[in-house]
């Protein structure tokens, strides 16, 4: 029989790279206000657009918009 030759893996090499802080709170933050945003985008279309055609999806791209934009607008670097 013959052996196959002990082979080693390389060891993964410890990485300094991380998100910057307080990046965690810009991000929570987004995602929070774009649900919302859908969310009553959608319940305003809902209410005033009845006829549907387009305009409740409308809305609810509009409140993602604004969660979105908020968002963009507070993690600007020198913005507070």
């Amino acid at each position: 029989m013959s052996e196959e030759p002990n082979t080693v893996e390389p060891t993964p090499q410890a990485t300094t790279w991380k998100l910057p802080d307080g990046i965690e709170d810009h991000l929570e933050a987004g995602v929070l206000k774009t649900a919302a945003g859908a969310v009553v985008g959608g319940l305003l279309g809902l209410a005033l657009f009845r006829s549907g055609s387009g305009w409740r999806s409308a809305s609810m791209a509009a409140g993602v918009g604004v969660g979105l934009g908020s968002t963009f607008q507070r993690t600007r670097p020198g913005m507070n």
